[in-house]
């Protein structure tokens, strides 16, 4: 028997806002430059600890946007790293 998701907005509890400090933190990341990179590995904790604490909620779009933009955030500054190491 399936069973309908209740959507994540209506998540009570201390976790309900992970979600939307995942996305500030991506895009904070993006607007910071010296501690974009710590704003970009917290929006992916906080992004991942808000997917994995769902319970019966549906998957959380704000939280994937938000470790969306810290990954992408992070794999930048490698790449730029090691673009300037060379």
């Amino acid at each position: 028997m399936s069973r309908e998701r209740i959507p994540a907005r209506h998540r009570p509890g201390p976790y309900a806002w992970l979600g939307p400090l995942a996305l500030c933190l991506g895009i904070a990341s993006w607007v910071l430059l010296v501690p974009g990179v710590v704003c970009a590995v917290g929006a992916v904790v906080c992004g991942a600890v808000s997917m994995t604490t769902r319970g019966d909620h549906r998957l959380d779009i704000t939280a994937l946007l938000g470790i969306a933009l810290g990954a992408a955030h992070m794999l930048v500054s490698i790449m730029l790293l090691l673009w300037t190491m060379h």
